[in-house]
C-alpha cells in the first residue's frame, strides 16, 4: 500500500504540468463579411492611441460575446497613424470615407457601420453601437459605404488586427498564473514525498513486528480453544466407562449374594 502511495505521488508530480497547460487561443477573425444579415464594422485607429485601445478591448471582450449581436458583425481594422508606404493607402481610404459621409475625420478612433459613423469612443457609445448593428443587419437597404470605396481603390488598404495584442496579454497573464500554480503544487508534492521517503525506518519495523506478533498470537489462541474441547470429550468417555464398570460390578455382586442364600 505504501509503495502504491509513493508511486501515485511521483506520477502526480510528473503529470502536474500537463494539467495546467494552457489551451492555445485562436486569433479573432477581422475581415469584411458578405454574408446576408452580417454587417461590417470598419475601425480606423492608431497604434498607441488610448481611446482606440479602449474600443478594441470593448469589441474583443464584450461586443463579440453579446448574444444579441455576436453573429451579426465582422470587424476590419485599418491603422492610420503609421505613415510608412504600406499604410499610405489606409490614410487615403480614411480621407475618402470622411468625404463620402460628409464629414472630416479629425482623429481616431473613427469607425463606420453601414452609412453610420462614430468619432472617438467612450463607454456611453456601447448601447448605440449595439443598436446600430441590429438596425443595419436587419436593414434591407443596407449600404456598405467603406466596402464600396475599397473596391474602387487601385491599391487595397492594409488590414490589421490589434485585438491579437489583447489575446497576447491575456495569454501572458494566464501563463503567469499557471506557472505560479505549478510551483505551489510542485512544492507541496515534493514536501509530501520528502515526508514519506524520510519516514523513521524504526516505525516501519515496529509496525511490521506488531503485525507478525498478531499473526503468531492468532494460531496460539486457536490451539488453546481446541484443547478444552478434547478434554471434555475424554472426560465424558472416562465417565461413561466408569459408570458402566460400576453397573457391571454391582450386578455381579448381587448375583453372587443370591446364590449363597
Amino acid at each position: 500500500m505504501k509503495k502504491f502511495v509513493k508511486t501515485l505521488l511521483v506520477a502526480l508530480l510528473v503529470l502536474m504540468p500537463v494539467t495546467f497547460a494552457s489551451a492555445k487561443k485562436t486569433t479573432t477573425t477581422t475581415q469584411a463579411s458578405t454574408a446576408p444579415g452580417v454587417v461590417n464594422i470598419y475601425v480606423f485607429y492608431g497604434d498607441g492611441c488610448p481611446h482606440c485601445a479602449d474600443l478594441e478591448t470593448y469589441i474583443k471582450t464584450t461586443l463579440r460575446k453579446d448574444e444579441k449581436v455576436k453573429d451579426k458583425f465582422q470587424v476590419v481594422y485599418y491603422e492610420v497613424w503609421n505613415k510608412s508606404n504600406d499604410h499610405s493607402q489606409n490614410i487615403e481610404l480614411f480621407n475618402a470615407v470622411g468625404e463620402a459621409l460628409g464629414t472630416e475625420p479629425s482623429g481616431v478612433p473613427f469607425f463606420v457601420i453601414g452609412d453610420q459613423y462614430f468619432s472617438g469612443y467612450g463607454e456611453s457609445y456601447n448601447s448605440t453601437i449595439v443598436q446600430t448593428i441590429l438596425d443595419e443587419a436587419s436593414n434591407s437597404k443596407y449600404v456598405d459605404v467603406v466596402g464600396k470605396l475599397v473596391e474602387q481603390m487601385t491599391v487595397k488598404p492594409v488590414e490589421s488586427n490589434p485585438e491579437a495584442s489583447i489575446d497576447s496579454e491575456e495569454d501572458e497573464k494566464k501563463s503567469n498564473t499557471d506557472i505560479v500554480g505549478i510551483i505551489i503544487l510542485g512544492v507541496t508534492v515534493v514536501v509530501v514525498l520528502i515526508i514519506i521517503f524520510t519516514k523513521n525506518p524504526e516505525e516501519d519495523e515496529e509496525s511490521e513486528t506488531e503485525e507478525v506478533k498478531e499473526e503468531k498470537v492468532q494460531p496460539i489462541k486457536a490451539e488453546v480453544e481446541e484443547k478444552p474441547a478434547k478434554a471434555k470429550t475424554t472426560t465424558k468417555k472416562t465417565t461413561s466407562k466408569s459408570t458402566s464398570t460400576k453397573k457391571k460390578t454391582t450386578k455381579k455382586t448381587t448375583n453372587k449374594s443370591t446364590k449363597r442364600k
